[in-house]
This record gives structure tokens, C-alpha cells and sequence, in this order.
């Protein structure tokens, strides 16, 4: 779940893991913080090499996409969006 408080903060259920963003996650464009949310929600759901892999392009599939007051990204989704990216076409 994507959500903001009050202030506007952005909030995940998911933990932060920092790599580009020193104020946080983001959503809603292409940056360093919709980065590090892509980087943590792969994170939680894969392991650190499919990650570290395909975080920039989920970034900019997904977390680019969801509204600026914040949604909800399902793990089967993500799980189903990760095996398109892996899975060879035929």
C-alpha cells in the first residue's frame, strides 16, 4: 500500500531500502525516490539479484504510473509483471 499523511509524506508497506533517494520513497514520475520504492517492493517480493536487475524498469512500467495520492501494488501483480521480464519470449 501506497499512501500519503497529512504532510504529504509518502508512506509503503513495504520497508525503505535506500540506494538513490536520501528523503524517501516516491511514486508518480521517474526519480530517485519512485527508485528506491521500485528497488523495495522487488526487494520484498524477489530475491536481491532479480532486484537489483530489474528495478529501474519497474520503476518506470509501474511506480511511475500510480496517482501522486498513492494506491496499491499487489504482490501477485508484481510477481506476474517480475515473470514477464524474465520469462523468454517465444
Amino acid at each position: 500500500m501506497l499512501y500519503r499523511r497529512i504532510d504529504g509524506t509518502a508512506h509503503a508497506s513495504v520497508p525503505h531500502a535506500p540506494r538513490h533517494s536520501p528523503t524517501g520513497i516516491e511514486w508518480g514520475y521517474c526519480g530517485s525516490g519512485p527508485a528506491d520504492l521500485a528497488r523495495s517492493v522487488l526487494l520484498a517480493l524477489t530475491d536481491e539479484p532479480t532486484a537489483e536487475r530489474l528495478y529501474q524498469a519497474f520503476k518506470a512500467d509501474v511506480v511511475a504510473r500510480v496517482p501522486r495520492a498513492g494506491g496499491v501494488l499487489r504482490a501477485a501483480d508484481v510477481r506476474v509483471w517480475v515473470a514477464a521480464q524474465t520469462t523468454p519470449a517465444a
